[in-house]
This record gives C-alpha cells, sequence and structure tokens, in this order.
C-alpha cells in the first residue's frame, strides 16, 4: 500500500504520460460529466452521472493505494466497465424515462438537458466500447 498523497501523483503522472489526443478526451469527459452540477438539483440523472465520475476518481485512488503495480489504464477500465454499465441503466430504465416524460415541463432548460444527457451518454458507450477493447487486447496478450 501507498500513501494517498502517492496514489495521486502517481494516477497524475501516469496520465501526464498519455498522448495528446487521450488527454483531451478524458478532460472533455470528465467536464462533460461534472457539468451535470448544473442540473443535478432538479434533475435525478444529472446526480448519477456526477456521482459516477466522483466514485470512479475515489476508486481510481483506492485502487492505487491498494495495489500500486496496477497502471490508471487498467484500474479505469475495470472501473468504467463495472460502474458506468449501471449508470446507463438508471440513466435509461423504463423508469426514469417515464420520469422524464410526465413529471417535467418541456422548456429550454429540459432540451438544454436532454442534449447533455444524449451527450454523456454517447461519451460513457465510446469509453466502454475502448475500455473494453484495451483489456480485452491485454487478456489476449496483444
Amino acid at each position: 500500500m501507498i500513501a494517498l498523497h502517492d496514489a495521486m501523483n502517481a494516477l497524475q503522472a501516469e496520465a501526464d504520460s498519455y498522448s495528446q489526443g487521450v488527454r483531451v478526451w478524458m478532460r472533455i469527459m470528465a467536464a462533460s460529466y461534472f457539468a451535470g452540477i448544473f442540473f443535478a438539483p432538479w434533475r435525478r440523472e444529472a446526480l448519477w452521472v456526477v456521482l459516477m465520475a466522483a466514485f470512479t476518481f475515489a476508486f481510481l485512488v483506492v485502487g492505487k493505494v491498494l495495489d500500486p503495480t496496477l497502471t490508471r489504464s487498467v484500474l479505469g477500465s475495470i472501473i468504467h466497465l463495472t460502474l458506468w454499465p449501471l449508470t446507463l441503466f438508471l440513466l435509461w430504465s423504463h423508469v426514469a424515462r417515464n420520469r422524464r416524460r410526465t413529471n417535467y415541463p418541456h422548456g429550454l432548460w429540459y432540451y438544454t438537458f436532454k442534449a447533455w444527457l444524449i451527450w454523456v451518454t454517447a461519451l460513457i458507450l465510446i469509453s466502454l466500447v475502448l475500455d473494453a477493447k484495451f483489456l480485452l487486447s491485454l487478456v489476449a496478450g496483444s
């Protein structure tokens, strides 16, 4: 085990070693997920996305503290493939869709929220595909 500060520094150092494209992708995801803070007081789905992002970060740090040999890429992929499908279920379940259709007025704020929700869903889905591909390549040894 390593100290919390050391774990965070190790995770940041690894992130800094990624290509510019990967770093931009990670920033876009983080900014998009935490933008849910604007909707969270009124929209449960936004709260789920913000919590997903916060838990992802927390689990990355805890994972690095518990096993410093695991890379950020492996930890992140495992966390994403475990936590994010649950988030997608919470965002798009029958209950969530019905709640969006019936309980809220459909003004500009609603359509802004809906555009954000579709955007973050696309980001999550793309990331899940990339994470699965990455882990499968590790397992296959390529």
